[in-house]
Order: C-alpha cells, then sequence, then structure tokens
C-alpha cells in the first residue's frame, strides 16, 4: 500500500489534513510521567482543580500517537496513523542504546559538550514542578486553544532543549526540541510519500491489525537520502563578485522554499534532503543551473525505520580507516626509524608499511568496505555523481572573463578605472545586482589598509566520525558492551548539533560586532564575514573571540578533533580577493591564519588556547625579530638562539614558544603582537 504521488502532490492534496500540529505531540512529556501519561490517556486520573480537555486536532495527535501493548488510545486517523508512524521513525533516529538498571537523565547529554552533573527528576531539568496541577493544567489549557507552532516553541521552547527526548542513559542525547522538530519534518514528509487510507477503515479495524500495518509501513517503505555539494565555476576576484555568494544563498533558499519537508541539514554549500525513491533531482539542477552553479551528489536508498545521515557513510569509513592506519604507520615509524642505521631505514621503513598495510585490523575492514563500495553501486543502492547545467556544444568567443564556461555576450565597464569586460548573462546578472554588502564598498572607497576575511567550515563526515569517537566514549563509560560497533550517528545527533552550531556562529558574530562596531563589521553569509581592523594586534583579538565561542559550545572537540575550521586571511581591501578566496575556500588546518606580506599562522584546535597565552613582556623584543625577519627569517630563527644576544634571556618566552607551535606559527604571531 505505498505509493508515490510525486511533486504534483507537494501542491495539490486529495484532501484535508487535519491540523494536528505534529510538532507537539509529546508536550506531555514535560509533565511527570508518574502523574499522567505522556499521551493523556490517563488525564485527569487523581488530579483536581485542572480544566477538561476540549477535543480538537491538536489533541487527536496527543492522545492518538502511539500504537503499543500498553497504550490504550492509538491510532484513528489516516493523520495520527503517519504521526505515530513519523514519530517512532524519529525516535528511532534518536534513541541508540538503551542501558536499564541506571537512573534516568532527564539532561540531553550533548555528545561536544556533556552537561556536568546528570539530573534524575524532570523537574530539575526544566526549573518547573512537573508534578504541580498548576503546571499540567497550563499546558492543557494551552493545547485547548489549538495554538499555533510558533506559540508552542515561544512557550515551551526553553524546556524542550533541555528536557531528553529519552531520559534513558544512553538514549539522552537528543533534546526533545530536535525530536519534535524531526518528528514534524517526517511527519509532513511520510504524508506525502505513504498511499491514503480512508478514515472508515479505522472504524472497523482493530489496533493489532494497525500495529501490523505500521510495522510492516515502516518496514517495506524505502527512501532516499541524497547530500549535494553546490559548487560555483565565477572566480570571485573584486569585491563586487562576492555577489556570488548572496547568488548562494538565493540558491539555498530556493531549494528550502522547492522542498520543505525533505532538507534536513543546510551548511555553506552543502544540503542534506530526505526525498521519494522516484524523486529525480531535475528541479535542483533547474535552480543551480540559473545561476551558473553545479553540484555533486551522493545518494543512498535506506530503509525508512533506519535511516542514516549520511549517504556516502561506506567511503566515509573507508576513509576513516585509512587515516587511523597512516596513524598508526607514523607512530611505528617515530619509535622504530631512529634506532635503525641510516643506511637500513628505508628497507625497514618498507617492511613496516607492508606490516601495517596487511595486517592491522581496518587494513582488513578497508578491504571489505572496498568490496561493499563496488556492490552498491552495482545495485544501484548507492550512487554518486555531478550535475551540471545544460552546455552548448560548441562555446565561440569571446568565453566569460569569470566563469569561463559560456560565450560572453555582454560588457561590463568599470566605473573607476575604465576597464572593460566580458562577461556572459549569467554572470553579467550577478554583478549587475548591485552591491549587496555596503561596508565593502565603503572600506574600497577608503581604501582600507587593513581588513580581515574571516571564514567558519563544517566537515560534515568529520563532524560524523568525531560524534562517533565521543559516543564510543560515553557508552563505554556507561558500561556497555563493544561500545564502537553500536555508537552509530544518526539524523537527531545531527540535527542537535546544528541547533548549537547556529547559536555559536551567533555569538561569535556578536561578540565581533560588540568589538569592532558595526562600522567595520560586514556579514557576507552566516559563516562568513569581513572586519576592518587598525592594528595587525586585532587579529589576537578575533582569534580569542572564537576560541572563547569554541570553547564554549564545543569543549570536547578540543580533546579528540575538531570538524570546525576557523580560516582568516589579513589583507588590504584593494588585494586580489580571489587569492584570499583560494585561501579559505579550503581549509586545510582547524585554525589557518594568513597575513598577507608577514606569514601564516597553522594550529590544531587543541593548540589554540595556549598558543594565544603566549607572553612577551617586552614589545620591542617582538618589533625587533619581526625586523630581523625581513632581511632573513634564518637570522631571526638564529637570534632567538644566540647567548651572546642581550636579549637572550628575554626570548626565552618565546623560544619554548617555537618548541611547542615551531618558528613560522612564533614568528607571524610576533609580527602581529609588534602591531
Amino acid at each position: 500500500m505505498i505509493v508515490d504521488f510525486g511533486r504534483k502532490n507537494r501542491y495539490y492534496r486529495w484532501y484535508e489534513m487535519k491540523d494536528i500540529k505534529p510538532e507537539m505531540h509529546d508536550i506531555g512529556k514535560l509533565i511527570d510521567s508518574s502523574i499522567i501519561k505522556h499521551n493523556f490517556e490517563n488525564y485527569p486520573d487523581g488530579l483536581k482543580d485542572v480544566p477538561p480537555i476540549k477535543m480538537n486536532p491538536v489533541w487527536e495527535g496527543i492522545l492518538q500517537h502511539h500504537c503499543t501493548e500498553r497504550d490504550k488510545e492509538y491510532p484513528k486517523s489516516f493523520e495520527t496513523l503517519v504521526l505515530s508512524i513519523a514519530d517512532s521513525v524519529a525516535s528511532a533516529t534518536s534513541r541508540h542504546i538503551e542501558v536499564r538498571g541506571k537512573s534516568p537523565r532527564y539532561n540531553t547529554y550533548k555528545l561536544w559538550n556533556p552537561p556536568r552533573s546528570n539530573f534524575h527528576k524532570l523537574s530539575e531539568v526544566i526549573n518547573k514542578d512537573a508534578t504541580n496541577p498548576k503546571w499540567i493544567a497550563k499546558i492543557v489549557e494551552f493545547v485547548n486553544r489549538n495554538p499555533s507552532v510558533k506559540e508552542f516553541f515561544e512557550t515551551f521552547g526553553e524546556y524542550l532543549k533541555v528536557r531528553a527526548e529519552d531520559a534513558t542513559p544512553g538514549a539522552n542525547i537528543t533534546s526533545l526540541w530536535t525530536h519534535s522538530n524531526l518528528t514534524a519534518r517526517l511527519y509532513n514528509f511520510l504524508y506525502d510519500y505513504l498511499e491514503k487510507v480512508d478514515d472508515k477503515w479505522f472504524e472497523i479495524t482493530t489496533k493489532d491489525k494497525i500495529r501490523a500495518y505500521i510495522h510492516r509501513i515502516k518496514e517495506e517503505t524505502k527512501i532516499k537520502i541524497v547530500k549535494i555539494k553546490i559548487n560555483f565555476p565565477q572566480r570571485p576576484v573584486r569585491i563586487r563578485d562576492l555577489n556570488v555568494f548572496d547568488a548562494l544563498e538565493e540558491v539555498k533558499r530556493k531549494i528550502l522554499k522547492e522542498y520543505p519537508n525533505n532538507v534536513i541539514f543546510v551548511g555553506f554549500t552543502e544540503l542534506l534532503l530526505i526525498l521519494p525513491l522516484n524523486e529525480k533531482l531535475d528541479k535542483i539542477k533547474e535552480i543551480v543551473s540559473q545561476y551558473g552553479f553545479w553540484f555533486e551528489y551522493v545518494e543512498r536508498i535506506q530503509n525508512l525505520d533506519q535511516p542514516y545521515p549520511d549517504p556516502d557513510r561506506t567511503m566515509r569509513l573507508i576513509n576513516k580507516m585509512q587515516k587511523i592506519l597512516y596513524k598508526k604507520l607514523e607512530e611505528k615509524f617515530r619509535k622504530t626509524i631512529p634506532k635503525v642505521p641510516l643506511n637500513k631505514r628505508e628497507e625497514v621503513k618498507e617492511s613496516i608499511k607492508k606490516s601495517v598495510f596487511e595486517k592491522e585490523p581496518e587494513a582488513k575492514k578497508i578491504a571489505e568496505l572496498w568490496k561493499q563500495y563496488h556492490e552498491e553501486l552495482e545495485e544501484g543502492v548507492y550512487k554518486k555523481g555531478s550535475v551540471y547545467g545544460d552546455f552548448p556544444s560548441q562555446i565561440d568567443p569571446p568565453i566569460c572573463e569569470i566563469c569561463q564556461l559560456k560565450q560572453a555576450t555582454e560588457k561590463w565597464v568599470d566605473e573607476e578605472s575604465g576597464i572593460v569586460e566580458k562577461l556572459c548573462t549569467v554572470c553579467f546578472n550577478i554583478r549587475k545586482r548591485g552591491s549587496k554588502f555596503p561596508k565593502l564598498d565603503e572600506w574600497e572607497k577608503e581604501g582600507a589598509d587593513r581588513i580581515l576575511w574571516i571564514r567558519i567550515d563544517l566537515d560534515t563526515d568529520e563532524l560524523i566520525n568525531v560524534l562517533e569517537e565521543l559516543y564510543t566514549e560515553y557508552l563505554r563509560n556507561l558500561g556497555v558492551k563493544e561500545p564502537e560497533k553500536r555508537a552509530e550517528i544518526r539524523f537527531s545527533v545531527l540535527s542537535e548539533f546544528n541547533l548549537d552550531y547556529r547559536e555559536f556562529l551567533d555569538e561569535f558574530r556578536n561578540k565581533l560586532l560588540e568589538k569592532f562596531g558595526e562600522d567595520s563589521f560586514q556579514q557576507i553569509l552566516k559563516e562568513f564575514v569581513s572586519v576592518r581592523i587598525k592594528n595587525l594586534r586585532d587579529i589576537h583579538l578575533v582569534l580569542k573571540i572564537f576560541d572563547e565561542a569554541f570553547t564554549k559550545f564545543f569543549p570536547k572537540f578540543k580533546e579528540v578533533s575538531s570538524p570546525i575550521k576557523l580560516g582568516i586571511v589579513c589583507s588590504n581591501i584593494k588585494y586580489p580577493f580571489l587569492e584570499s578566496w583560494r585561501i579559505l575556500s579550503d581549509l586545510k588546518y582547524d585554525v589557518h591564519v594568513s597575513v598577507i606580506g608577514k606569514g601564516e599562522i597553522k594550529l590544531s584546535m587543541q593548540q589554540l588556547t595556549s598558543f594565544l597565552r603566549i607572553k612577551i613582556k617586552e614589545k620591542a623584543l617582538l618589533h625587533k625579530l619581526a625586523a630581523i625577519s625581513e632581511i632573513s627569517e634564518k637570522l631571526a630563527e638564529i637570534t632567538l638562539y644566540d647567548q651572546n644576544d642581550r636579549d637572550y634571556r628575554e626570548y626565552e618566552p618565546l623560544r619554548k614558544a617555537v618548541k611547542k607551535f615551531g618558528f613560522q606559527n612564533v614568528l607571524t604571531y610576533a609580527k602581529i603582537m609588534g602591531g
């Protein structure tokens, strides 16, 4: 009974959907379950001075969203049937390992920022007496009004964010906020995807048959998880070319509008979608190609009851295993090679390589994964590729000077220099949008000597790897056997992370605004901003602001590795932006600072805090070292260790820093702090 109504049904439903507002189905979890079940089927047993339930579609969803042996209430309409399935699937992507025999933990355990203590009573978490009839009455009266979803999150959002979706230790890694949103997203998707069941069927069908039907839908329904990465061929050389980022935001907005119930995750250039099996990517192609963009995609067919958020999971695991192997190889080289005679080292290295890449368990796992990868490709379970717009078989000159993919049919004349550029229609239209970033225009006119381009990047594959590692640690501490085999990261955890990630970006942005002011700040994208600075020492301030925000939101990432990266380029406003973008578009280090003409700093996130604490009392020493490096960096390094130099003793903090962070990082630091 599973069919796909296709895109048409997204706009024209064949029947009315009751407004059950799936986001509110678990509002009862804000009440102590020993008093009232969260589906309210025993309300108001034993309670006095509480209002009666005034039935409406929201109450139908709350009362009927379960279908188990222990529940009296169960789905009695197609809408509540879909809600029950959506809730179950959302729970399956939330509740990973339930550790029985331990006290409940009502507060959400965020893998990247664990709570300092666990709360075993609901009232302690939400800071409300969850057993008090007045609190219960407030919730009932709220639902009786048939409120909007917006009102729901405004009124109860603070409680939803701190209350774990499941209070069982090991399963409490997702908040009720995330579960509520994910259930609603799945409900809206499945409502369009599943075959309509007439309400008359529910009048003559038993709960057991409804349960069996729900089980069959979850077991037999197939869905497609698709990850796309948007690319743009336009090379943003000048300030006016930054309109391409405004176009990128517009593309993402259009995709979200076209797929309101399908997009699960949105990044800088990436989107993760859940789609019907026969849904093609033609509409995304149409949207993206309007701007001359193209996209890469990976997709995987999965069961509805166990969807994974990384459609390229097999390749992710291969890369993960390879990184582990290379770490083992480096460690064996480090321990063994220094003890081997010089003339034997190459032979020993080859022997170690052969041993590691043939005998280590990760090597065997990689072989298994490669076999699985090719089988998935052959079976069509997994697909990957690139999608471009329609190009002519031949491009006659002149070729567009920005994208270099189409014939240039337009001319752009620079008002100041009079330089004429030949552009294609797409690139011409992007440029003529007018200034979307007015501060940059002002700084360009003023000839700002020092500006910072600041970009934060998130590697979603690495994020899943790191969260798996942290989840394994959590389960191991709970006493779970073989935790590494059970620590699976699914949609809910990514959604939970995304909530904190967005708050982190907001805090970083707001702190920059606070320190530098509106006139010296320009947001380009949420993850990409520019700041005008007066002194190179302001780079240290930006790094400190970032480090404090990062440590506040993601302290555990500093113990393992970070999927979040920071790139900063300091240049004159007239410096070709393309050169800055080459660094910012492909961040290879956790922290990469490039001061044009001065040097670079490349750090891991674990090093950042201690690096920022390098102390030099005399600023003159920094000026001296920076001045010597202008003649020769090697001479500057020799000066640090020259015992005859009169400043030798004062250089001791820098010598310690060099040992810890490397000379190039410390030299650039000296140039920055020297002004």
